[in-house]
Parts: C-alpha cells; structure tokens; sequence
C-alpha cells in the first residue's frame, strides 16, 4: 500500500470531523463523507486531492 493511500486512510479512521477536515483541506464534505462510508475509493480521488489529504493527515495526526 502506498504512504499516500496508508495517510489518507488514517485520516478518514481518525475522530476528526468531516467539518474540520473540509475546513483546513477545501475538500467538500461530500467527498470526506463519501470516502468514509465506502461510497467513493481513495483510488478514484485526484492525485491533488490525495496530496492534500495525505499532508493534512502527516500534519495533524502524526
């Protein structure tokens, strides 16, 4: 599994809100909620997406 993947994983398993995540990443929440309820794969974000996603999870969790 890729450090990427493994990063945003642990970010999508952590208590950390859909709310804040958005806040800090500009994601949309649907996208967090989404990819917290198996409804879209990590494998399917952008690679901006997943870069963001994976920095703010070594940021804040790490």
């Amino acid at each position: 599994m890729s450090e990427l993947r493994i990063e945003i994983q642990k970010l999508l398993d952590s208590e950390m809100t859909g709310y804040k995540i958005n806040k800090a990443t500009g994601l949309s929440q649907t996208i967090i909620s989404g990819l917290r309820n198996g409804k879209r794969d990590i494998d399917n974000l952008t690679l901006k997406n997943a870069e963001v996603l994976a920095a703010f999870s070594k940021t804040h969790l790490n």
